[in-house]
């Protein structure tokens, strides 16, 4: 007869496989489960077993349950651990089976809950070949492979170190995701082109599909990876060795077990979810900055910009645009006084571009440009950027950009001063103003699925209506977007989403 411990995710249905095979089994949880086979007397159980295999959680778990059945272990019998331990515990397994005069395999798997349930797990493999052999007839039942590693703790080193590897992986491939769908990619066409990357792996095109669907029903669940991963840390400090990314990958997957331990490990792309607490943090974020100065300064300054530089003698800092001369945005910045200059602050890879746009229409006054960007000073205290999509504020390059016209982007209050003086673009502003209508307007979305893209289409009725242009999640408030709408589906409060790559429909915006 054979001893099943640990009823969870693998065990459970590595018990169900055995069970369809025809082999004897009775089973054993901590927590007693509704099974028929399922024993409530471990020691009784244990002394009837000819194999014991061990699906308990930890070296915790294996010590204290091993310890109960020890004495069962006669001659003959034989324990095979499948949980993943740490090799000290795996290593006084092996020791105490000896001395108790039993057998001991090394024997963790690979495997998530849909293999244990197809019989499809892979087993690494330490200890006696022959015993192996033995009972290679039994593992078969509930495995697809047998990799056999030599002696232990060869086979849990494996365990362990691979599932850092897998773990760090999806790390890596969770903020992948997030980067290139903020850039316009859709994370649909991020994974067709990683097919053919030599940074693919399998479990990407296992997570992937779920993550798109905020699907976290775990195949291996975040505590249990978190265990393994600390694992990974006590490895490799025992070696010797410097492993960064294993302390980085722990602490996103204990972040991620602190908030919710059954959810799959691949939940740690919650890490991109901003708390309440969160968005009352600002960013400091380096920009160009140009010192305008002289006698002329102001009024210069105000014939290049829409608001009224002299707002800025109180210490405020004031936002502006500099437009061509259809009124349409080639500049966004930000002005404030030092002493009696000028300060304008904008994009850090626009310093260049602004300083010449200045320069040009600087003829006769009594100017000077200097352009201070490089400075230590050279920064700005700027909205968290989930809190800005929350309250609709506007930004460079997402809803500001070159060729909008600025009441599009509903920034006329804050940078358009209608009653100073003339500015490049001044005519065109005053125009939008009397006829109150613009081609198009900024607008709060929500969104009914995680990672939807930047530049992704909005759809009324299969016609286009908008397109987004920023996005970020909020753990209560789900997925946040901005993006602009059309005036002729001024009345539309609910869109189709399109792919920016494929046209495909991927999911549902509302507006907030």
């Amino acid at each position: 007869m054979t001893l099943l411990l640990g009823l969870g995710i693998i065990g459970s249905r590595s018990a169900d496989q055995l069970i369809a095979a025809g082999h004897p089994l009775k089973t054993w949880n901590r927590t007693q489960k509704d099974r028929p086979e399922t024993t409530p007397e471990l020691a009784e159980a244990a002394s009837q077993a000819d194999v014991i295999l061990c699906y308990l959680r930890d070296d915790q778990a294996v010590r204290e349950v091993f310890s109960q059945i020890e004495e069962h272990l006669s001659e003959g019998k034989t324990f095979i651990n499948h949980a993943t331990i740490d090799p000290e515990t795996t290593l006084w397994l092996e020791r105490q089976c000896k001395a108790a005069g039993g057998n001991f395999l090394d024997a963790p798997f690979t495997g998530s809950r849909d293999a244990a349930a197809c019989g499809n797990l892979v087993y690494y493999v330490a200890g006696d070949r022959e015993l192996l052999e033995e009972h290679r007839s039994l593992l078969e039942v509930t495995s697809r492979e047998i990799i056999y590693l030599g002696q232990p703790p060869a086979a849990t080193v494996v365990k362990i170190t691979t599932n850092l590897a897998t773990a760090s992986a999806i790390q890596a491939l969770t903020e992948a995701l997030e980067i290139s769908r903020r850039y316009g990619v859709d994370p649909r066409a991020w994974h067709d082109a990683a097919k053919f990357n030599g940074c693919y792996a399998p479990v990407m095109g296992m997570k992937i599909p779920t993550l798109l669907e905020n699907d976290f029903t775990p195949h291996f669940s975040t505590e249990n990876m978190a265990k393994d991963t600390n694992y990974a840390i006590q490895l490799a400090d025992s070696a010797g060795i410097t492993a960064d990314l294993n302390h980085l990958t722990w602490a996103r997957l204990f972040e991620a077990e602190m908030r919710d331990a059954s959810e799959d490990f691949s939940s740690t792309v919650r890490q991109h979810q901003t708390t309440d607490l969160e968005l009352e943090e600002d960013v400091e974020i380096s920009c160009s900055r140009i010192r305008v100065k002289g006698p002329d300064a102001e009024r210069y300054l105000n014939g290049q910009v829409t608001n009224d530089v002299r707002l800025t003698e109180d210490g405020r800092i004031i936002d502006a645009c500099i437009l061509d001369a259809k009124g349409k945005l080639q500049f966004y910045v930000h002005i404030h006084c030092e002493e009696e200059d000028f300060i304008v602050q904008g994009p850090i890879d626009l310093a260049k571009e602004i300083y010449t746009r200045l320069d040009k229409y600087l003829i006769a006054d009594d100017v000077e440009l200097i352009d201070e960007s490089q400075d230590e000073t050279a920064y700005l205290i700027v909205t968290n950027e989930t809190r800005r999509i929350i309250e609709g504020v506007p930004r460079w390059p997402n809803e500001l950009f070159a060729g909008i016209l600025p009441p599009e982007a509903g920034v006329e209050k804050k940078s358009i001063s209608y009653t100073k003086g003339c500015y490049t673009g001044q005519e065109v502003i005053s125009r939008m103003k009397r006829a109150g209508k613009t081609n198009r307007h900024l607008v709060k979305l929500a969104l009914d699925k995680p990672l939807i893209p930047t530049k992704a289409k909005l759809l009324v009725e299969g016609q286009e209506a908008g397109f987004i242009t920023s996005v970020a999640s909020h753990i209560k408030q789900g997925e946040v977007a901005l993006g602009y709408r059309h005036r002729k589906y001024s009345e539309a409060d609910e869109f189709d989403v399109a792919s920016p790559c494929s046209g495909t429909i991927i999911g549902k915006a509302y507006l907030r």
